[in-house]
């Protein structure tokens, strides 16, 4: 899954890697470092990298442009948190929530709104039983959509049981919504416990949750 960069992932001037870069004119150009630095210079602007460097050895591609210092992220306006009273579900007071999006605490998770509560929580799609249509539909379609990938080597090939594990364990993920992703085995056989959900038994022999997730 994509994740945002840190600001201390932001390389400019004489901290961009190598000895020469890409620079984007008309094409890409690839030019010395010192060049290019100096291009900046003279424009009164500053040489950074389009992308944090991830040690790989080929030149960075770069953008000659303004940066401030000490450096920072923009700044937006608040934006108000429109609830969809169409998204509602029965809570745990018994009276309607309401799905607001993702999480962001574990793969799979939602945040809710109680507006009995005032209160903001995490929730998973197998702790709802009583929901709108229109909130049958938004989880399906998350789900769909924070699905992990599938296991990869360093060559970018899974190997047979890796991906048959892994559809097994996303099949399950689109039922109940939730992916523990740690390991684990099974105390009873000892075998490995898909990620899509915590404890230390396997399906077989009598699934144990082994734990709430935030």
């Amino acid at each position: 899954m994509s994740r945002m960069w840190r600001l201390d992932q932001f390389v400019f001037g004489d901290d961009v890697p190598g000895d020469e870069v890409y620079v984007d004119g008309d094409g890409l150009e690839l030019v010395d470092k010192s060049e290019a630095l100096a291009v900046a210079a003279e424009r009164g602007a500053t040489l950074f990298a389009e992308w944090p460097p991830s040690g790989d050895p080929e030149p960075l591609a770069c953008i000659v442009g303004k940066v401030s210092t000490p450096l920072r992220w923009e700044q937006t306006p608040p934006v108000a948190q429109e609830l969809d009273e169409a998204l509602w579900f029965s809570g745990a007071c018994g009276e309607r929530d309401y799905l607001v999006g993702n999480s962001h605490t574990f793969t799979g998770r939602l945040s809710a709104w109680c507006p009995t509560t005032e209160v903001s929580y995490s929730v998973s799609s197998s702790e709802i039983t009583e929901m709108s249509l229109e909130a049958r539909y938004f989880i399906k379609g998350f789900l769909h959509g924070a699905e992990p990938d599938p296991p990869m080597d360093a060559e970018g090939d899974t190997d047979d049981d890796d991906l048959e594990a892994w559809r097994q364990a996303v099949a399950r993920f689109r039922r109940n919504g939730t992916w523990y992703g740690r390991w684990g085995t099974c105390s009873v056989c000892g075998s490995v416990v898909l990620p899509d959900r915590g404890g230390d038994r396997c399906e077989v022999h009598g699934h144990d949750t082994g734990g709430e997730q935030a």
